[in-house]
C-alpha cells in the first residue's frame, strides 16, 4: 500500500500573534486627538468657572429689575444696581478695585473696564443714563429711565473686562500737583 498524498503535507504554521506595541498609526492619531480635547474642554470648563459671577450678577440685575418693575420703588433700584455692580468689580478686579471711589471717578472707572467698540453715550456710564446712579440716588422721589439703566448695566456685565483680561492704562484726567522746592 501507497502512503497517503495528505501524510507527507508538514504542519499549519500559524502567524505570530499580533502584538498591541507599537502602536498603528491611526491610534497614534485616536490618542492624539483625545488629549487634545481634553485639554480643549478643560480650557473651556476654566473660562465658564471664570465668568460664572458674570451670570450670577445678571442674574441678581433681572431680579432687581422686575423688583423695580413691581414696585416702582427707585431710589430701591438705583442703590441694589450700585451695589451689585460694586460687587461685580470687587469680583472682577479684587487686586485693583478701590471700593472707596465714589462719583464721577466711579462712573469713569465703569467706563474704562468696558473697552468696546460698540460705545456711545447710551452705553457708557458717564452718560445721561449712567449719571443717574449717582444724583437719582440723593433725590426724594427720582424720575429715572430704569429700562436704560437696565440695558446698560447688562451691557456693561457682558462687556467689562476683568483681571484676567488686558485693560487699558487708565489716563488721569488731573495732573498731581508738583512739590515745589524751596
Amino acid at each position: 500500500m501507497q502512503p497517503s498524498p495528505l501524510d507527507q503535507l508538514a504542519d499549519i504554521h500559524l502567524p505570530d500573534s499580533v502584538n498591541w506595541w507599537p502602536l498603528a498609526p491611526g491610534w497614534w492619531a485616536l490618542l492624539a486627538l483625545l488629549v487634545i480635547a481634553l485639554i480643549i474642554l478643560f480650557i473651556i470648563r476654566r473660562r465658564a468657572q471664570k465668568n460664572r459671577y458674570r451670570k450670577d450678577a445678571q442674574a441678581a440685575l433681572n431680579r432687581i429689575y422686575a423688583d423695580y418693575q413691581t414696585t416702582q420703588d427707585s431710589a430701591k433700584f438705583l442703590h441694589e444696581t450700585s451695589v451689585l455692580l460694586r460687587r461685580v468689580a470687587l469680583t472682577a478686579h479684587p487686586q485693583t478695585f478701590n471700593a472707596s471711589i465714589k462719583g464721577s471717578a466711579w462712573l469713569e472707572w465703569l467706563d474704562h473696564v468696558n473697552p468696546s467698540k460698540k460705545i456711545d453715550n447710551t452705553t457708557r456710564f458717564t452718560g445721561e443714563h449712567g449719571q443717574q446712579l449717582i444724583t437719582a440716588s440723593y433725590q426724594k422721589n427720582p424720575t429715572i429711565d430704569a429700562g436704560a439703566i437696565y440695558h446698560l448695566c447688562t451691557f456693561w456685565l457682558a462687556q467689562h473686562r476683568n483681571h484676567h483680561q488686558k485693560i487699558p492704562a487708565l489716563t488721569p484726567t488731573t495732573r498731581p500737583a508738583e512739590a515745589k522746592h524751596v
